[in-house]
């Protein structure tokens, strides 16, 4: 099939655009971008830098991809950002391309970035993101796999986000929140029952995440008493296995559980 390219588009020699793209007014591709298969590229998106679009991704207005990175230690190196299969980018989201030589950021298949959200330099997304209007992920963090940063979150570089997080909205992160965890008002609530249901869990399973959660953020263990105390009485199922390894390969460490007062609010 052939591209549908709006002929006020300016499209750089030697741009690599796949079969059935659609690129609209004013979009600037340049030289060093790939775009796959199927993509739709909105009015004012530029696409710079070693840019690689997965197939099947659409692009809204103003958006910004493979920019320089917001990083004074960067002086020209050659670096690269790599957008999945199947996204959803929004209107005026900002994707900034890797510091060092040879770097990459990198958005996984099936993301959804919403409106003015920021993905600094390296930053690194799963499969099936969401990250809703307006928050802000600051250089090398590490998203995993489904989880969901709600709008007008602010997250701390090197911070890691666990598979099937969920980030209430306006909370500012400044060190990692594990696997399976529900974050607000800047504490660990809980583990995120809604997601991990949508993911099909088993009841059996949720309720060992849930022990697991419970040991290591409110019963005031250190982090390591916390993951003897989880080997020893929580049933190791392979997910209880996956959230005991996000908890002994933080660097930044981890969000600390709400404490008893927030706690008796809430009830």
């Amino acid at each position: 099939m052939s591209c549908k390219i709006d002929k006020r588009a300016a499209i750089a020699e030697g741009a690599q655009i796949g079969e059935n793209v659609e690129i609209g007014p004013f979009a600037v591709i340049n030289k060093n971008a790939v775009i796959g298969d199927n993509c739709k590229i909105g009015p004012h998106a530029m696409i710079t830098g070693y840019t690689t679009i997965g197939k099947g991704t659409v692009i809204h207005i103003g958006a910004a991809l493979g920019s320089e990175p917001q990083d004074l230690h960067y002086n020209n190196e050659k670096s690269f950002t790599q957008i999945g299969e199947g996204c959803t980018i929004r209107e005026y989201v900002t994707i900034h391309r890797g510091t060092e030589e040879g770097s990459i950021t990198k958005i996984g298949n099936g993301c959804l970035l919403m409106a003015f959200s920021h993905f600094g330099h390296n930053c690194q997304l799963g499969n099936g993101v969401v990250v809703a209007n307006a928050s802000l992920l600051a250089g090398r963090v590490e998203v995993f796999d489904n989880a969901f940063i709600s709008a007008g979150v602010m997250i701390h570089q090197f911070v890691r986000i666990g598979r099937l997080a969920m980030i209430g909205g306006g909370n500012a992160i400044g060190q990692d929140v594990p696997s399976f965890c529900m974050l607000q008002d800047g504490a660990i609530q809980g583990a995120n029952l809604i997601g991990l249901r949508r993911a099909h869990w088993e009841a059996e399973v949720r309720d060992a995440v849930r022990d697991a959660i419970r040991v290591t953020f409110f019963e005031g263990l250190s982090r390591p008493n916390a993951v003897e105390e989880i080997r020893q009485k929580v049933k190791m199922f392979p997910e209880v296995e996956e959230f005991v390894t996000f908890l002994e390969g933080t660097k930044r460490g981890l969000m600390s559980g709400r404490t008893q007062e927030q706690r008796k609010i809430k009830k």
